[in-house]
Formats: structure tokens, sequence, C-alpha cells
């Protein structure tokens, strides 16, 4: 007899813990869930920085910019002269940016930072290195941009000439945290 009473006590106990464990789980999805209206009000209400992710893409003029800079291409064109003459089926291609440090400390920006995508399959391609094609402003290699000033600079790329619409890339940690669109 103390058997059977021992075991409906369990099988009580058991039934409480379970009930508790579901009223628990359901305060707490009641708790973090969001209704749709809540979600699309709190999205439109979200400042304009959350336009501004790695899907974004900017065009000539347009200020990317993230929490440590922001960055503005602000002409492309074709390259007249140079020393060394592109390879072949290849042109140079003169973009000048103007990159605004937005932080507190000191941001190094480097050539190798801007990379084009070269073909369909997305690899990318830097700048090229010995072309002897004056730009203006200057071609620059590493900047370290104290907070609050701004950086001119350019660089020349040697792309395809079949090439038309560029995609340019600002790598930060080895992937595209700004991506440009534009016409060369």
């Amino acid at each position: 007899m103390v058997y059977k009473m021992n075991l409906r006590k369990i099988k009580s106990v058991k039934g409480c813990v379970c009930s508790l464990c579901l009223l628990l789980a359901l305060f707490t999805l009641a708790a973090y869930g969001e209704k749709p209206a809540e979600k699309d009000a709190d999205i439109q209400s979200r400042p304009q920085a959350a336009e501004q992710t790695e899907e974004r893409i900017y065009r000539i003029g347009e200020a990317g910019g993230m929490d440590e800079l922001e960055i503005t291409i602000t002409k492309v064109e074709k390259a007249a002269e140079w020393i060394n003459s592109p390879p072949e089926g290849r042109e140079y291609v003169i973009i000048s940016f103007q990159i605004t440090n937005l932080s507190d400390e000191e941001q190094s920006v480097g050539a190798g930072d801007f990379q084009y995508v070269a073909n369909d399959t997305g690899s990318r391609e830097s700048c090229a290195r010995t072309t002897g094609v004056k730009a203006d402003p200057d071609t620059f290699g590493a900047a370290g941009i104290a907070p609050g000033e701004s950086f001119e600079g350019s660089l020349v790329y040697a792309m395809p000439s079949e090439m038309s619409r560029i995609e340019l890339h600002y790598i930060k940690n080895y992937s595209a945290a700004l991506k440009f669109e534009f016409d060369k």
C-alpha cells in the first residue's frame, strides 16, 4: 500500500513539473516573441544606419559609411597616359576617393583595401602597382587618418577593356564592408 501511495505521489509531482515547464516555455515565448505589426514598426523606426549594410551599393558621389570610416568615390576615369603599358586586353582606370575618419582613433587605409570584382565568379583584384599613371589626387599606399580628418587619393586598376560596369569593394576583415558600383 505504501508503494502504491509513493507511486501516485511521484506521478503527481511529475505532472506538476511537466505542467510548470510547459507554462514557463509559453511565458518565455510570449515575452520574447514579437507581433508582426510591432516588428514592422520597429524596422521603420530604426535610424538610417540600418540601410548601410554590406548589401547596400553606393554610386559615385554617395558616401558609404561604417562606424569608423565614410568613403566616397569622387571620380572615375580612364587613364590617357602611362609609363608601363597595361596587360593585353586591359586598360588603366583611375578611381579617386575621399575617406573621412568618423571614429575617435586614427584609422589606417591602404591600397589593398579596395578591390574590384573581376568576373562572374566574384573573384576580386587589387590595384595595379607599377603603372606610371599620373593621377590627381595622387595615388596612395597606406594612409593613417586622424580622428575627424579626411584623406583624398586615387588608385589605378588594370581592368578588362570589355568590362563596362564596375563593382568595387572596400575590404575589412576579409569581406566586403562597403560596395560601390559605377560605369567606367
